[in-house]
């Protein structure tokens, strides 16, 4: 259950307010000034999806309506590739932190990294038979 009080549905409800941002463009390029903005004025801090939200000033509703939209595609998936950058960099220039980059770069909206066993698809057990009966003890 959605919190606080229930809503109109913008995208599908008639009347809903006016989408602020009228093109990809417009909108690549203040999400743009959200990246900037987080490496020079906020000194590197990582530019979350709900600080994007606040920066652009739009709500969940509205973002999910520019996220559904097939027009918008390319530039959310261009505004994922950029936190998936930022925290991939991160991780390699600051091990210290690296367990919190992993966790950020796990989330979907980040890039959805998963951890996977690696299996070279062979395996092999080699039992040496030593002692009382020799080889013959096991037939």
């Amino acid at each position: 259950m959605p919190r606080g009080r229930p809503r109109k549905n913008p995208i599908t409800e008639a009347g809903g307010p006016p989408r602020p941002y009228r093109t990809p463009q417009e909108l690549q390029k203040k999400m743009a000034e959200y990246f900037q903005y987080c490496q020079d004025e906020m000194r590197g801090v990582f530019p979350d999806e709900a600080g994007m939200r606040i920066f652009l000033d739009i709500g969940h509703a509205s973002y999910r309506s520019y996220l559904d939209d097939p027009e918008y595609e390319r530039v959310f998936d261009w505004a994922q590739d950029m936190r998936e950058s930022w925290a991939s960099r991160r991780l390699a220039d600051d091990p210290r932190s690296a367990q919190a980059y992993l966790n950020i770069l796990k989330q979907p909206s980040n890039g959805g990294w998963v951890d996977r066993r690696t299996d070279t698809g062979t395996k092999e057990l080699e039992i040496k038979v030593a002692g009382v009966g020799g080889v013959d003890a096991f037939k």
